[in-house]
């Protein structure tokens, strides 16, 4: 009874998280719709106010994730529920400063190291075919996929010679990449030898760059789709 109680607590803590990171990710799309105003100074708190929203919204989905992940895992193992859940990313009070913001933004609020892999929820005690552990192992590949694009995006890229006309930027000769070096490490010695090289996307490659750019930046709804998932999963297995 007790194990039950200490679950059904991080199970409600979990719901409040969820709850949490969507209501950040509302205010985001308010401050998107919200009128900018006409002076560079409404423009400047506009843009600042959305700023620190996106931040919230993205801590708030990072922290959601780790958590996640790290229960459902505990469950899985048939550990006891923790005595806290992780906090991820300290989360500033009523004022979100600019550094914070600008800190979130370039690392993406860790989120990448807190993507979850496929498994633990089939062993929750539940049959594998039952609809919430499919929930729960759907939205991990999901996630899966946008790590797997923000890894590889930038494999689809190739140096060129530009043809030096202005209005016909990316157009010009592909350069070879440097056989013995994967395409990241040989795009930077290229830059670095050759510091006039352009880099574009392979024409061969535009729809798995397109595909990778999506899965990218649907970390952020797939993050609370999988804590929604996990959620009912540990409601329902108790």
């Amino acid at each position: 009874m007790e194990r039950t109680t200490a679950w059904n607590g991080t199970v409600r803590e979990l719901a409040e998280r969820l709850e949490l990171a969507r209501a950040a990710w509302a205010e985001v799309e308010t401050e998107s719709e919200r009128p900018g105003g006409d002076s560079p100074q409404e423009k400047a708190k506009s843009w600042q106010a959305l700023l620190a929203a996106r931040a919230l919204s993205r801590a708030r989905d990072a922290t959601l994730l780790h958590a996640a992940g790290s229960a459902l895992r505990r469950r899985a193992d048939g550990r006891s529920a923790p005595l806290r859940l992780p906090r991820g990313r300290v989360l500033p009070g009523a004022a979100t400063p600019h550094w914070w913001c600008m800190a979130v933004t370039r690392d993406d609020a860790g989120i990448w190291r807190a993507i979850p892999q496929i498994g633990p929820e089939t062993r929750v005690g539940l049959p594998a075919d039952d609809p919430l552990v499919r929930e729960a192992a759907e939205q991990a590949r999901f996630l899966q996929d946008s790590l797997r694009g923000h890894r590889t995006r930038d494999d689809h890229y190739e140096a060129y010679v530009p043809d030096g006309r202005p209005d016909r930027l990316g157009e010009g000769s592909s350069v070879p990449p440097v056989a013995w070096l994967s395409p990241k490490s040989s795009r930077k010695i290229q830059a670095y030898l050759h510091p006039t090289l352009g880099m574009r996307v392979r024409a061969d490659r535009m729809e798995a760059f397109g595909k990778a750019i999506r899965d990218q930046h649907a970390v952020w709804e797939r993050s609370r789709a999988y804590g929604s998932a996990v959620v009912e999963l540990l409601r329902r297995a108790g």
